[in-house]
């Protein structure tokens, strides 16, 4: 991926990028593009068995070690190496958003959620030659938290695409179109949902930025501004009583330069950022079946 794709399509892993040595910087956005290609593999298709066959033949290739697939390959040559089998779990994840989505319960979300992000976030730390089991569980949470931010703040544009993923025991079984054109009940419902949403993602950044003294020290600020920046999504859509409907919620420039000062204090300031003294709880990883990266106690 290209440093002007990278900008277009991820304008906060861009940002953050910006802080890695040119090493990790290659491999984050080498990855970052395979996470696209799968992306697009689900989003683009107008044939969901298209959709499906595409990516359970990336998902068979990459289990055959297959370098004459495109994104096996990629994958493969990434430095330093990934861990292939985390890859299949995320695919897994991105193939179950093909044929439309309807989560029931938070279990199931935050199982998504660990599929389609928390697997980025243990990919990451591959990249940054980090194998510290603590770390690992904490990488996984910083990646939940991002990916239920991307959910609070994208429901309607999801909904658009017949994707549900509120959960049922938060809004009922909902159908897309109430969530587009909702009453003044269903609005309200939606909004609190999404407080949820966010209150859940809050815990899970506050754990995720706990593993950031694993990290070498430029990957320690990245990981700390890309985090405050989705975080920044969240507080946003609050600022603006979770409307939903009045467009796509994004950080400006400006935003992000307040955030990289503050990260930066933070950075220099937050004994936290460079010294570990915590303990990972389990509760965050309850409900997610049993994988790389999730906390054992949780069982």
């Amino acid at each position: 991926m290209s440093k002007e794709q990278l900008k277009q399509h991820g304008k906060t892993f861009h940002f953050a990028s910006l802080f890695l040595s040119k090493v990790h910087h290659q491999a984050a956005a080498s990855l970052y593009g395979i996470c696209r290609q799968l992306d697009d593999l689900a989003d683009l298709s107008t044939d969901p068995s298209q959709a499906l066959d595409a990516l359970d033949r990336a998902l068979d290739a990459l289990k055959r070690r297959d370098r004459s697939h495109p994104i096996v390959q990629s994958a493969m040559d990434i430095v330093p190496s990934i861990n292939l089998g985390t890859l299949e779990q995320l695919i897994l994840g991105v193939r179950s958003d093909v044929s439309g989505v309807r989560m029931q319960t938070e279990a199931d979300l935050l199982q998504y959620c660990y599929q389609v992000a928390g697997t980025v976030g243990l990919m990451m730390c591959d990249i940054f030659s980090v194998h510290e089991p603590r770390a690992r569980l904490h990488a996984v949470d910083l990646g939940i938290a991002m990916q239920l931010t991307n959910i609070a703040r994208d429901v309607v544009e999801d909904a658009h695409n017949n994707r549900r993923y509120l959960p049922a025991v938060l809004v009922g079984e909902m159908s897309p179109e109430a969530i587009i054109s909702p009453n003044s009940k269903q609005t309200d419902c939606l909004k609190n949902a999404v407080l949820t949403l966010l209150s859940e993602a809050e815990v899970r950044y506050e754990s995720g930025l706990l593993g950031l003294p694993f990290l070498p020290l430029r990957a320690r600020l990245a990981i700390l501004l890309a985090g405050l920046a989705y975080r920044e999504i969240g507080l946003i859509l609050a600022d603006k009583n979770f409307d939903l409907w009045s467009g796509r919620v994004y950080t400006t420039k400006k935003q992000k330069c307040v955030i990289a000062v503050g990260g930066l204090v933070r950075y220099a300031s937050d004994t936290r950022v460079h010294r570990y003294h915590a303990t990972h709880d389990p509760e965050l990883h309850r409900g997610i079946s049993p994988a790389p990266g999730v906390d054992w106690a949780a069982r």
